[in-house]
C-alpha cells in the first residue's frame, strides 16, 4: 500500500525550501559583490521581498559620493542596465541554439 502525501505540509516544506535557497543565494551574491568592490565599501542598498511581494529596503548612503536622495535612481539605473544585460545574454543563447 503506497503511503498518502500530505499536500499542505508538502508544499509548506517546499516554500521553506525555496526560501531557505534564496536567502542563501542573496548572501552569496551581497558576499561577491563586497568582495569585488574591496575595502572601500562607502555605502549600499537593499531591497527584498516575499512572495506576496512585501517589500524591504535597508540602505547606508552616509559616506562617499551617493546620497540618500539619489539611491531611487541610482537603484533604479543599475537594475535596468543589469536586466538589459541579463535579457541580451538570454536572447543571445536562444539565438544561437536555433541556428
Amino acid at each position: 500500500m503506497t503511503d498518502l502525501v500530505d499536500l499542505d505540509a508538502e508544499r509548506l516544506l517546499r516554500a521553506e525550501r525555496a526560501a531557505e535557497l534564496a536567502r542563501a543565494e542573496l548572501l552569496a551574491k551581497c558576499e561577491a559583490a563586497i568582495e569585488a568592490v574591496g575595502n572601500d565599501v562607502a555605502g549600499f542598498a537593499l531591497i527584498v521581498w516575499n512572495g506576496n511581494g512585501e517589500m524591504r529596503t535597508v540602505y547606508d548612503a552616509s559616506k562617499g559620493p551617493i546620497g540618500a536622495a539619489l539611491l531611487p535612481t541610482l537603484a533604479s539605473d543599475a537594475l535596468n542596465r543589469h536586466v538589459a544585460v541579463m535579457l541580451a545574454k538570454d536572447e543571445a543563447v536562444d539565438d544561437s541554439s536555433t541556428s
